[in-house]
């Protein structure tokens, strides 16, 4: 018999965290893994609790109640943990009148043990090694943010914390980013922790990811796992707006049916672009055969009858627009 696979020991691990301020509970009872190799997406709508759990795990706000354990040692073990961590939770703020590399090797002499050679690295790493010598007030928005996230590998940490770090980057600022996290990730084995509102990116860019609403997570699992066809969301296409009109109507009274959307709010709502007139309906596991041969006994077969994949927008704002119910 072939022995079971050890289970991974997380690099991060969150439980029963929670945060009030006075009267307000910020994060309510939170729980969560992150383990080496993770790019790990942390989404919530504004307020949700994100930049709070993020700075408690830094260690810049005390938790109310809750463990936080960083490489398996508690967060408050600082000599063990702090000098294996990277955060960059603010905009990076830097002396605009001195080069990347003074800014840098200023930062250096605040920490014991980083050479001059290590700030040489970093430059190279976040591919500002060209432009390490010229005035910070000269650099583009995202040439900051990559100084930023140099700043956090001066230490070499395994551990990566960034709140909305590619926030006001055009396209191609944003895709050096998170190519630059791809990378540090598979040559330099950090594991990154990465809040963002830019969900697209999130869907493309991390391979877990946890979604905060209210305080409280709501979801926390791979992205494929999350975002994969669903058992019970189907597209359904017509040719005409009569026949989704009278398909609409007819599916409207059969059991284990809900219509979630239809004409235009649903070409609104789907992430593809369908010639068409559609009905997004939602169906109990295994009435589909039954819904589609009642369908066609009406004289309204569809054009396309297809599970429908989520994408990460859709599942968030499905997530996050009820009341929030703990997993």
């Amino acid at each position: 018999m072939t022995p079971a696979s050890p289970q991974p020991v997380p690099v991060l691990r969150l439980e029963h965290l929670t945060k009030r301020f006075g009267h307000i509970t910020a994060v309510d009872d939170v729980s969560f893994e992150v383990f080496e190799g993770d790019i790990f997406g942390f989404l919530g709508p504004n307020g949700a609790g994100k930049s709070t759990t993020l700075y408690m795990i830094a260690g810049l706000v005390w938790p109310t109640a809750g463990r936080i354990e960083i490489f398996g040692r508690p967060h408050t073990d600082f000599l063990a943990v702090r000098s294996r961590v990277g955060a960059l939770l603010e905009t990076p703020a830097f002396y605009e009148y001195l080069s990347g590399r003074k800014n840098l090797e200023l930062l250096a002499r605040l920490q014991p043990g980083i050479s001059p050679r290590r700030v040489d690295e970093v430059l190279e790493l976040v591919g500002l090694s060209a432009r390490g010598r010229d005035r910070v007030g000269d650099y583009s928005h995202g040439m900051k943010q990559r100084l930023g996230i140099a700043q956090t590998l001066l230490n070499r940490p395994r551990l990566l914390l960034l709140d909305e770090p590619t926030s006001g980057l055009d396209p191609e600022g944003s895709a050096q980013v998170w190519a630059l996290l791809r990378r540090l990730v598979a040559e330099e084995t950090i594991t990154v922790v990465i809040s963002s509102h830019l969900l697209h990116e999130v869907e493309e860019g991390c391979n877990r990811i946890a979604v905060i609403n209210e305080g409280m997570i709501v979801a926390c699992d791979e992205v494929r796992n999350l975002l994969f066809f669903s058992k019970d969301d189907y597209l359904i296409v017509f040719d005409t707006p009569d026949a989704c009109r009278a398909a609409e109507a007819c599916l409207r009274t059969l059991d284990g049916v809900e219509v979630l959307a239809t004409g235009d709010d649903a070409g609104e709502i789907l992430a593809r672009v369908v010639e068409g007139h559609l009905v997004w309906v939602r169906l109990q596991e295994g009435v589909a055969p039954a819904v589609l041969t009642r369908l066609v006994e009406a004289g309204l077969a569809p054009r396309e009858f297809v599970r429908q994949r989520k994408t990460l927008k859709q599942f968030f704002f499905d997530l996050t627009r009820r009341q929030p119910t703990r997993i």
